[in-house]
């Protein structure tokens, strides 16, 4: 190669070098930058790529960066799931067989704490039944109003009385109602009467004093 042909050729790598926009990649790519994956952010540098999904300032710092620029910062469901670390359980999709699968255990366990629930308030409802020798219905009314007065679920007052009646075993059923909650029964209403006043001579009996009077056989 003669030397000027030598000395071009270095004075173009020298301008292509000290040129950004020749094409160099070590010129256009910036050294940190801060990227958005499916597992979270992750910091991408000469060095290596590092994971940043584990710290919180990193994290919130990545997210401000991205607000900043007008990138969407809400995460996808798999970088939350990635967020939260080996240690917890991952929740499975809903659909997916181990979704489905504990739906429906969910709905299992719902179901059974139901039911529960309602047999331990009929059980109640008997007792106070018995209680002020009143009707079912009587008795689920005053235990639902003061349910309500109170403020505490139907199926807590009942547990509480059928514990009243597991603290005493040996009473009989008298002293029993005697410790239980005082819960009224509700009062029946009370039967109307017409004010109607009956017409002469209509509803009175032939043999009545006010037909004597009135025709003189007193």
């Amino acid at each position: 190669m003669r030397p000027g042909l030598a000395e071009e050729a270095d004075d173009v790598s020298a301008s292509d070098e000290r040129d950004p926009a020749s094409g160099d990649p070590s010129a256009e790519v910036p050294p940190v930058t801060l990227t958005r994956t499916t597992r979270g952010w992750s910091i991408v540098s000469p060095s290596g790529t590092a994971l940043a999904g584990d710290l919180v300032e990193g994290m919130t710092l990545a997210d401000l960066v991205a607000e900043e620029f007008g990138a969407l910062i809400e995460p996808d469901r798999t970088a939350r799931r990635s967020a939260r670390g080996p240690g917890q359980a991952a929740v499975p999709a809903a659909d997916t067989p181990d979704g489905r699968l504990a739906a429906l255990e969910r709905t299992v366990a719902q179901l059974e704490h139901a039911l529960a629930a309602r047999v331990s308030t009929e059980r109640a409802i008997g007792v106070l039944a018995e209680r002020h020798r009143t009707s079912p219905r009587a008795a689920f009314d005053s235990l639902r109003r003061e349910a309500r007065s109170s403020g505490r679920p139907v199926a807590e007052l009942a547990r509480e009385v059928l514990a009243t009646l597991e603290e005493l075993p040996g009473l009989g059923t008298d002293a029993v109602a005697a410790q239980l909650p005082l819960i009224g029964p509700v009062a029946a209403p009370a039967p109307r009467t017409s004010s109607r006043r009956p017409a002469a001579g209509r509803g009175t009996p032939v043999g009545s004093p006010a037909v004597a009077a009135a025709d003189g056989r007193s």
